[in-house]
């Protein structure tokens, strides 16, 4: 094995996915701004590729050119999301710790949930005590009580939460900075729609994970297969008793489609780029993108859906329709596929 130069190597790792995250966004932008359009290289979930990998860390270019190469799933991680063969990754990670790596590249490894066992982990583990000075394994631990309330702080800003309004958002969502973020955007819909400031109580009112999740996997069944998108309502609606939240759920989903479908038509495919742009997870972005065809195909009633849930929303507030209503006339739409 080779002793690396321990400014040339790093592994990200560890739990808070959602930093971890957003600093290899803002290392991935310094170095393009520094060294160019070209110079950034990501290997996911999406392109892995072993020969392609390795060819771009230690194959010959013809100029040569400083590279940034952001490695998933080395050392081996046995985070569920990790579809990549165990020996593909174990091989790579032999390579990187048989051959220098080249001056100009500078590899950044990812893997959240590393395996502790294998040989690079416990290499890069060496190298990492050996330079104390120069931290090469960076942990990403969740966030503590007030950081979160200080998160909450400086995303919501324009919203002008007081300390009760944040302490609700916190207590509801606890530590998920991704849907944290997703429930400071819908507040921030909610606002411009509504017009009216945000309290606890509107907080209290649509912030529910629970019925968000509940509505994505109800949507993503009417869209693939109608048959047990009508098994899951029955299995639903003796829990769906709070219209409001519920129907606020299907307003924030369908936009969200709307918006990911706006990307897909414009070629952009990029997962992680497009959960970053509208505030959401990244591996809900990409099962949505898996279904591509379907949300072209569907386009027209996923923009219907969307304006008759609007429509619900002002009907029953402005006492043109009942709550008791709702569930009714919401899978009367929603079969209407």
């Amino acid at each position: 094995m080779v002793v690396e130069d321990p400014k040339k190597i790093f592994l990200f790792t560890w739990e808070n996915v959602y930093s971890l995250d957003r600093e290899l966004k803002r290392r991935a932008n310094m170095f393009s701004e520094k060294n160019g359009q070209g110079s950034v290289f990501l290997f996911n979930r999406e392109n892995w590729d072993y020969g392609q990998i390795k060819q771009t860390i230690f194959g010959w270019w013809f100029f040569v050119m400083n590279k940034l190469i952001i490695l998933y799933w080395v050392p081996l991680d046995t985070e569920k999301s990790n579809t990549i063969k165990a020996e593909e990754i174990e091989k790579l990670a032999e390579d990187i710790m048989s051959y220098s790596l080249p001056k100009e590249v500078l590899l950044i490894c990812v893997s959240y949930k590393p395996d502790k066992r294998g040989r690079f982990y416990k290499w890069i583990d060496k190298l990492d005590k050996e330079n104390p000075w120069n931290k090469i394994i960076k942990y990403f631990e969740p966030l503590k009580d007030f950081e979160l309330s200080n998160f909450v702080k400086q995303e919501a800003k324009d919203l002008d939460l007081d300390s009760k309004a944040i302490e609700t958002l916190v207590g509801k969502v606890w530590n998920n900075q991704f849907r944290l973020e997703s429930e400071i955007d819908k507040l921030r819909y909610w606002k411009k729609y509504y017009e009216k400031n945000i309290t606890s109580d509107v907080i209290d009112d649509i912030c529910f994970w629970m019925i968000e999740e509940d509505v994505f996997k109800l949507l993503d069944l009417v869209l693939t297969d109608i048959n047990e998108a009508i098994l899951f309502i029955r299995w639903l609606q003796d829990d769906w008793l709070d219209w409001n939240a519920i129907n606020w759920s299907f307003i924030w989903w369908l936009r969200n489609y709307l918006l990911i479908l706006d990307y897909i038509e414009h070629w952009i495919t990029d997962s992680k780029k497009i959960a970053v742009d509208i505030k959401q997870n990244p591996w809900i972005v990409s099962n949505i993108l898996k279904k591509s065809n379907i949300l072209i195909e569907k386009k027209e009633y996923i923009k219907n859906l969307f304006r008759k849930v609007v429509d619900i929303d002002y009907d029953i507030k402005n006492g043109r329709a009942l709550p008791g209503d709702y569930l009714f006339v919401i899978k009367k739409y929603l079969l209407q596929n």
